[in-house]
């Protein structure tokens, strides 16, 4: 064989099992890559709670009476949730001063057609007047919130009225409330909106199943998931801290009877993560009282079925969102208890 053929020879097999070799030493790597990616997923390196903010102030819960209850805990599969040792706590923020919260509070409700003079009920909370609708709003310029009325419960007009909106209606109609006095944030457009039908009976309201039933329909607007798993609840067990009530009459004036705007401005990018109890030590909790009951019942005997974790709509000047758990019973009895394990809450 010439030298020539002899190095041809060669050069084919070392192209031959070269570009074998190649191919399987990437393929070795991919898969070994594929491995580590999988492995790093499933045991994530641990990071410590940063702390960032300090003492955090203790959620402050609506005033309310209530009896200590016995608890038993049945839940799913005889097995108590487990959720992460840490959860983020959010940033609000607030107008810093009372001057440029009024200013602002006098905007919104020039945008909803109350344009005269206010008075100063409390600190930082002023109503608002129409006189040509008889309705009233009752702006919180510290905090943001309002409340709009109009005496429904007296008009008998809208007791009878007929002509109360469908779901889809109720919808447009709420949203562009909001809408009008720049209220309708995006992480209520992308939260859960629930629409339910009432009755006027009474001088109250009452829940009622279908539309031909009710003369009035309200909406209520859920925000937009935290991370997009964790809810954020209102005090109210079943009720959104946003919601508008709509009537069936065909007068514009009358149209919206009520709005209830309970609203903190979150930022979602602005967080620090803080440890928390376990469910065992939140249950434990649960059974020396420290507690708020969202929906409280009579009986002194309670069975919990179910447990979660989620974030309280803070109704305070607060500038933090913190975590609950949210403990359901029978007969609609709800619990809340703070999550944030009490080193890090300011005496």
């Amino acid at each position: 064989m010439s030298s020539l053929t002899y190095v041809a020879d060669i050069s084919r097999k070392i192209i031959k099992y070269g570009g074998s070799g190649l191919i399987a030493f990437f393929l070795l790597w991919s898969i070994a890559s594929t491995l580590i990616r999988a492995y790093n997923v499933a045991h994530p390196k641990y990071i410590p709670p940063t702390v960032r903010y300090g003492a955090l102030p203790k959620i402050v819960f609506p005033e309310k009476r209530f009896e200590k209850k016995n608890f038993n805990f049945e839940f799913s599969n005889d097995k108590i949730p487990v959720f992460s040792d840490q959860t983020k706590v959010y940033i609000i923020y607030r107008s810093t001063t009372k001057i440029l919260a009024f200013e602002e509070g006098k905007k919104i409700a020039k945008q909803f057609g109350f344009e005269g003079d206010s008075t100063e009920i409390s600190e930082g909370v002023y109503e608002f007047k129409n006189d040509k609708n008889n309705k009233t709003l009752m702006i919180n310029v510290l905090e943001g919130d309002f409340k709009l009325r109009y005496p429904y419960l007296e008009d008998q007009l809208i007791l009878e009225a007929k002509n109360v909106p469908n779901k889809d209606k109720a919808l447009t109609i709420a949203s562009s409330f909001l809408q009008s006095g720049n209220k309708y944030s995006s992480d209520l457009k992308d939260g859960e909106k629930k629409v339910s039908y009432w009755k006027i009976a009474d001088g109250t309201l009452k829940s009622v199943l279908a539309q031909s039933e009710a003369n009035v329909v309200r909406v209520d607007f859920y925000r937009k998931k935290l991370d997009d798993k964790w809810e954020i609840t209102s005090p109210q067990s079943g009720e959104a801290s946003v919601s508008v009530l709509i009537s069936g009459s065909n007068n514009n004036d009358k149209q919206i009877i009520e709005a209830n705007f309970k609203y903190a401005d979150i930022d979602r990018e602005s967080f620090s993560t803080y440890p928390i109890k376990t469910v065992e030590q939140a249950m434990e909790d649960l059974k020396l009282g420290n507690y708020w009951p969202s929906s409280d019942i009579s009986s002194k005997e309670v069975v919990i079925r179910e447990v979660k974790l989620a974030y309280y709509e803070p109704i305070t000047l607060t500038q933090y969102v913190q975590p609950i758990y949210i403990f359901k019973g029978d007969n609609n009895f709800v619990a809340f208890v703070p999550a944030v394990i009490d080193k890090y809450i300011a005496k």
